[in-house]
């Protein structure tokens, strides 16, 4: 029984607020600029500062990424209808 009680859990998620999933991005951006820091980390690097520019150009990057295809569908949305 313990078992199936641990299933329904992933048949049945909790649900996210439609307006606070993309906030989810950021600790996901976060947690992929650490593990990238620590792979790549060379002794004597500072490491924190390191982390943040990573973290910012992750971010930087989605955020040219999904304006680039938000302009993009407005362009066939113009020129398709």
């Amino acid at each position: 029984m313990t078992l199936l009680a641990g299933w329904v859990l992933f048949v049945h998620p909790t649900g996210i607020p439609p307006g606070s999933r993309l906030w989810f991005f950021l600790p996901l951006a976060l947690c992929v600029a650490l593990v990238y820091r620590v792979v790549r980390g060379i002794d004597g690097e500072p490491f924190f500062r390191r982390t943040a520019v990573t973290f910012a150009n992750i971010v930087v990057g989605m955020v040219a990424i999904a304006l680039s295809a938000w302009a993009l569908h407005e362009v066939v949305l113009r020129l398709g209808g």
